[in-house]
């Protein structure tokens, strides 16, 4: 543990998601277990973009490689007391995942958690539950590159749960074409993109009609939330920043039209997902079109915190009380 305060225990957490790769560094109070973040870094490495045939390439292996050395040696410089990561859909379901772990393994010494959808599910619910402890019923949404994690909640009560095929760089790569060089998908594309989600969501009739407000995790949200704001308020973009359905279909609107006429809005708000906010945009609408949803709340605590939760939960005697 740390000299310069023997209460204090800095734990880094790297989250391997398909679009970016983050990590935290939490300063966290071993007494009555509250935390902050102290340290933050990021990488949009879109390791989306290196699956081939149901397997990482080489090429992401090596990206992935690099970026988890980088953030070792930033936490080792703390130096943190832990060190932990995971991955969601970034490696779950690929051919090649557990190589890649043990070769992760072997030559930096990081044990890399593959968790399921459901238990990052979990982990977004439990981060809500702690950031908003006064929503006692609603919906969370994290869409991330690979995958969208929705839970419906009610008290203590899970209503509905669900993890789906639908990420944003998923979305962009199999229905789009889009590339750095030409990054905005054709209307037929967002045709293609609303079906594709409206056929995922029918499978699953116990999100249909749920209502209510929903709290949005990940990348995609706060770009929404940050376009929201270009458009409208200029308000810094915040955690429970909230906007209506109705703005948010104003914002997707602008966004598009933006896009048809070259898209500088989008390239100077959202500069680091100008090929992934427009599916990610459209998805959320097909979402909140199914689910009856009428607000959406920016949570900034999602998976990390989650994760970060169910440690402080085992290792330390007391749960954190709050940011």
């Amino acid at each position: 543990m740390n000299d310069w305060n023997e209460r204090i225990y800095q734990y880094a957490v790297v989250d391997i998601g398909a679009n970016s790769v983050r990590m935290n560094i939490y300063d966290i109070d071993t007494v009555d277990g509250s935390f902050s973040v102290s340290a933050s870094a990021r990488s949009m490495l879109g390791l989306a973009a290196y699956v081939k045939d149901g397997a990482l390439t080489p090429d992401g292996c090596g990206k992935l490689f690099a970026v988890l050395r980088e953030f070792l040696a930033r936490a080792n410089s703390v130096p943190c007391d832990g060190f932990a990561a995971f991955a969601t859909a970034s490696l779950r379901g690929l051919s090649n995942s557990e190589k890649i772990c043990l070769s992760i393994k072997e030559k930096l010494g990081i044990d890399i958690e593959v968790i399921s959808g459901e238990t990052e599910a979990g982990y977004d619910l439990a981060a809500i539950r702690y950031r908003f402890p006064e929503a006692d019923k609603g919906v969370l949404i994290d869409m991330g590159g690979g995958s969208t994690e929705i839970v419906a909640f009610d008290g203590e009560t899970v209503r509905a749960a669900a993890s789906l095929p639908i990420g944003c760089v998923m979305l962009m790569k199999r229905f789009t074409g889009c590339t750095k060089r030409d990054p905005f998908p054709k209307k037929e594309n967002i045709a293609r993109i609303r079906e594709y989600v409206k056929t995922t969501l029918s499978s699953r009739p116990e999100l249909q009609n749920l209502g209510g407000n929903a709290f949005l995790i990940g990348g995609t949200a706060r770009a929404a939330a940050k376009l929201h704001s270009a458009l409208t308020n200029g308000k810094p973009i915040a955690d429970g920043y909230t906007f209506s359905l109705s703005e948010l279909q104003k914002t997707a609107d602008a966004a598009f039209r933006d896009a048809r006429k070259g898209g500088k809005l989008l390239r100077s708000t959202v500069p680091d997902r100008i090929t992934t906010v427009l599916p990610g945009l459209c998805a959320y609408l097909v979402i909140a079109e199914y689910m009856g949803l009428s607000a959406f709340t920016l949570s900034g605590a999602g998976v990390r915190e989650g994760y970060l939760l169910e440690f402080i939960r085992k290792t330390f005697p007391r749960k954190s009380q709050g940011f």
